[in-house]
């Protein structure tokens, strides 16, 4: 490993818990104030969003493979 991928890893793991803090906050705030509908379109964009926090590589590996087939490389 180098100095890069530490700090790749590192900033992974912070993001992640902050990602996780605020997804937590903002559904108790929504469940408490019964927006209900606001809650669930805040949930489905969190899932979004979620892929790109924890699973950088399979995004990565999906526009490779679209990019491939779209430009048959």
């Amino acid at each position: 490993m180098n100095f890069g991928e530490n700090i790749q890893n590192w900033f992974s793991v912070q993001i992640g818990a902050v990602f996780m803090v605020v997804l937590g906050a903002l559904a108790i705030v929504y469940l408490i104030r019964r927006e209900f509908s606001k809650f669930i379109g805040f949930f489905v964009f969190a899932l979004m969003v979620s892929v790109f926090v924890f699973f950088p590589e399979s995004i990565k590996t999906l526009g490779k493979s679209v990019f491939d087939k779209v430009f048959g490389a």
